[in-house]
Order: structure tokens, then C-alpha cells, then sequence
């Protein structure tokens, strides 16, 4: 497997990742980086985010967010691969409102 081609994104994150996409091309995918998500769902930049269920039980693990952040998701469907996981699509529709 090869990557490529590849941008330096630059300082601002948010501000190089709207850049990016702005411009013509393939969809912009990110693996497995909650550090990364994050941002980028607090700055609007998500258009789809697929989470991906293992079929494996660990006691303890790395949050899939960090803490102080509400998101609301709209399903958009879930498939399941041969070897169990199962992929959960959802479109973020915006802040989550607590009353």
C-alpha cells in the first residue's frame, strides 16, 4: 500500500483542513485519531464519521472522545464486515443540546 499524495495541513488545523477542502479532490479520511476528531468536530469539519465496533472486550482503553465534548449524530446506516465489525455511519448534525 502506498500514501499519497500527502499535504502538510500547517499550524492551524482547522483553518488547513477547510482549505483542503475547498479544493477538488478525493475525500479527506481520517484513521483512528480521536486527538484528531476532536477539533474537528468542535469546528464544524465533519461531513461523516464511521465508527467502527470490534468485536473484541477490552477492561480498559482510550476514549473515543475527549471529555467536555457533546455531539448530535443523525444515523446514516451500518454495515458489518465478514470478521464481525461492524461499521456505524452518522452525519453530525450539530452541538447537543442539555436542558
Amino acid at each position: 500500500m502506498t500514501w499519497g499524495p500527502f499535504e502538510i495541513v500547517g499550524p492551524d488545523l482547522a483553518e488547513g483542513v477547510r482549505r483542503l477542502k475547498s479544493e477538488p479532490g478525493p475525500n479527506l479520511v481520517v484513521l483512528g485519531s480521536s486527538t484528531l476528531v476532536t477539533p474537528l468536530l468542535e469546528e464544524g469539519l465533519v461531513d461523516e464519521l464511521v465508527v467502527s465496533v470490534f468485536p473484541v472486550l477490552l477492561g480498559t482503553g482510550k476514549r473515543l472522545f475527549a471529555d467536555g465534548i457533546a455531539q448530535a449524530f443523525e444515523f446514516i446506516a451500518t454495515d458489518t464486515t465478514s470478521t464481525g465489525v461492524v461499521l456505524n455511519r452518522y452525519k453530525p448534525t450539530g452541538g447537543l443540546k442539555i436542558s
